[in-house]
């Protein structure tokens, strides 16, 4: 007796987007959405995504008519303008631990993707590779930090139940700023800069709009090679950092520059996380007290962005920016830094970060399907 509706009207949106609520309990490390701006995310009408892509949302019920899982089909223009490989994608995957209810959501995603004339499903993203991407396949015991996701262990078994297959995983790294080798750091800083030509500066945050355009280029040619790398546009860049600008640290906000060009960039961001999750996502009067309270206790830095353009990634520059970070911060009250993510196929950066001192804590699988 289940049921796969497709939403299609603001009440269907609502129990969408509210239905995590009925699997993550209130001592879950799973952290909510901010509710208002999750409903104008996923609303055809308003979301930033449906102004270039397309998506279907479906929701599964049972012979009650209760909600039991949910799944987005993903048509990710951009992706397929930049790869032409015929890939769509899924995401925003919940599920009761039930084989059957994961296989009726999957095969419905699958349809409508093989209605646009795609080959492949590939995720969870949500929407994007650029947003929340990955399911967790490891070490459920802490939250997520900033746009990092979290998800109960028996996911992973309704995935594969399903018929999809590991295609990348995605680490994060974590290290407390007193046990950071430091000495290491600097010293490839200057075995790769020892003609002085390279020079960390901040960003300067009071005219992010010309910063932007450094930020947009550096990302887009950094991170061009990169497994399923898209390029944000200028305004969705500079909607995400006008979005986060009341949580940027200037010391933590840096460009690298090489004979006066700038060519590497660096964003770490206090886990806000910690907050949202106070505040249960909801921003009234009360909320917003019990977010301010919360952003006391942040003690973790999440490293979000370095990039580094190519014909100068042998300069030291990714080293220099993280004993940069690290110096500025000790004494601070923020104590450990988290390094997420990073493709576990990109070893010049693993080595570069477990010399350092930073260890393995979490790890994402993205997974793919024929269609």
């Amino acid at each position: 007796m289940l049921r796969i509706e497709t939403i299609q009207n603001r009440a269907q949106l609502r129990d969408f987007v509210r239905f995590p609520l009925r699997i993550y309990s209130g001592d879950s490390p799973w952290v909510p959405p901010v509710w208002r701006e999750e409903l104008m995310r996923l609303d055809r009408a308003r979301g930033p995504f449906f102004e270039h892509s397309e998506a279907a949302l479906f929701l599964a019920r049972d012979a009650a008519g209760d909600p039991v899982g949910r799944i987005a089909a993903i048509r990710f223009n951009r992706h397929l303008e930049v790869y032409g490989d015929g890939v769509g994608f899924f995401g925003f995957f919940e599920c009761v631990d039930d084989e059957s209810v994961a296989g009726r959501l999957f095969e419905a995603a699958a349809e409508w993707l093989r209605g646009q004339g795609l080959k492949r499903m590939r995720g969870p993203t949500s929407f994007t590779i650029n947003e929340e991407i990955g399911l967790l396949i490891e070490n459920f015991d802490e939250s997520p930090t900033l746009l990092t996701t979290w998800n109960p262990p028996y996911y992973q078994q309704l995935v594969e139940s399903a018929g999809l297959a590991k295609v990348e995983d995605l680490l994060a790294r974590e290290v407390a700023f007193s046990d950071m080798d430091l000495r290491y750091l600097e010293r490839l800083a200057r075995a790769g800069a020892r003609n002085g030509q390279v020079t960390i500066r901040q960003a300067n945050l009071a005219k992010l709009e010309t910063e932007i355009e450094i930020l947009v280029k550096i990302y887009a040619e950094a991170w061009s090679e990169n497994w399923g790398a898209v390029p944000f546009s200028r305004d969705e860049f500079l909607k995400m950092a006008y979005e986060l600008k009341p949580f940027l640290l200037p010391e933590c906000t840096l460009i690298a520059e090489y004979d006066g060009e700038a060519v590497g960039i660096c964003v770490a961001l206090p886990d806000i996380n910690v907050a949202v999750k106070a505040c249960g996502g909801r921003f009234g009067p009360l909320g917003l007290l019990r977010f301010m309270i919360a952003r006391r206790r942040i003690d973790l830095i999440r490293g979000v962005v370095v990039g580094v353009l190519k014909e100068h990634r042998n300069k030291g520059i990714d080293s220099a920016f993280g004993a940069r970070t690290a110096k500025e911060l000790q004494g601070s009250r923020y104590k450990r830094i988290e390094f997420s993510w990073m493709l576990e196929s990109n070893l010049r950066v693993h080595r570069v970060l477990e010399n350092s001192g930073a260890k393995i804590t979490k790890r994402w699988r993205v997974y793919e399907r024929d269609l």
